[in-house]
């Protein structure tokens, strides 16, 4: 323990992940950082950490995503209503986006690949401040999955935009038109086209979808 973290500042953490070379390697890391009280919890599968009584003093998790038995993931979703002090921190191997962004919607602060674990002290002062822990591989492939979705979404003309705005907003056809300088029919056709494209077949679902894409 050195000058900078008292024992009383620094973490009580813990790792779960069935690979017992790595975890090793992971607390031989973890266990040389003053941030973190030793020694460093470990468990092989998140059964065995539910079971544990030890989980409740857990301050900060690192869990293998790709746990055998009950996922990371699945850890994550539980330990956010049974835990919800519990800081958790994404341990993997490139995995698809998919599985990135579930693990962050159940509440992980962090994310960092098997082979960065150079990561790990970063990981742990980002977190006990109150911050979140994602790689620049990993933040990399978010900002590239928005970009496609951003580019996936439904291409709306000018005035299919202008249309869908006061749809959103409650407006009748009537009233859309009036309020275009249109006629009904030539709303009705530009309804038409929209709800074509967005793939929806009522109002409501317009509206849910045009949020969805941020198209307002």
């Amino acid at each position: 323990m050195d000058e900078r973290t008292s024992e009383s500042q620094a973490s009580i953490v813990g790792i779960v992940e069935n690979d017992a070379v790595f975890r090793a390697e992971a607390i031989r890391r973890l266990s040389e950082l003053p941030e973190v009280k030793t020694p460093v919890l470990e468990w092989s599968q998140a059964e065995h950490f539910l079971r544990d009584e030890r989980r409740t003093e857990v301050e900060i998790l690192f869990v293998d995503i790709m746990l055998s038995g009950i996922s990371g993931i699945e850890l994550a979703k539980t330990v956010q209503h049974t835990l919800p002090n519990l800081r958790v921190i994404m341990l993997t191997n490139m995995n698809s986006d998919e599985m990135i962004f579930d693990s962050i919607k159940f509440g992980t602060l962090g994310y960092i690949l098997k082979s960065e674990l150079e990561d790990l002290d970063k990981a742990v002062r980002i977190v006990q401040n109150g911050g979140a822990m994602i790689t620049p591989t990993i933040a990399l492939r978010v900002i590239s999955s928005f970009r496609r979705e951003v580019d996936s979404a439904p291409r709306l003309t000018d005035r299919e935009r202008q249309v869908l705005e006061l749809m959103v907003r409650g407006k009748t056809i009537r009233a859309v038109a009036e309020f275009l300088g249109l006629s009904a029919h030539t709303v009705h056709d530009h309804i038409k086209r929209i709800y074509k494209k967005l793939e929806v077949h009522n109002r409501a679902e317009l509206v849910l979808r045009a949020q969805e894409l941020s198209l307002m």
